[in-house]
C-alpha cells in the first residue's frame, strides 16, 4: 500500500463517519478531514 492509498483510505473511512455522525459539528469536523485526506493523497501521487 502506498502513502497516498493509506490517505485515501483515511478519507473514505472519515467520510464514512461523517455520514454516521449524529452531531453536526462532528460530521463537519470530519468532512472537512476527509477532503484534507484526499488532498494528501493527490499530492503524494503528483510527487511520485
Amino acid at each position: 500500500m502506498t502513502q497516498a492509498d493509506h490517505y485515501r483510505e483515511q478519507s473514505d473511512k472519515a467520510r464514512r463517519l461523517a455520514e454516521a455522525a449524529k452531531d453536526p459539528e462532528a460530521s463537519k469536523k470530519l468532512i472537512e478531514m476527509a477532503e484534507e485526506f484526499r488532498l494528501y493523497a493527490e499530492r503524494l501521487e503528483q510527487t511520485y
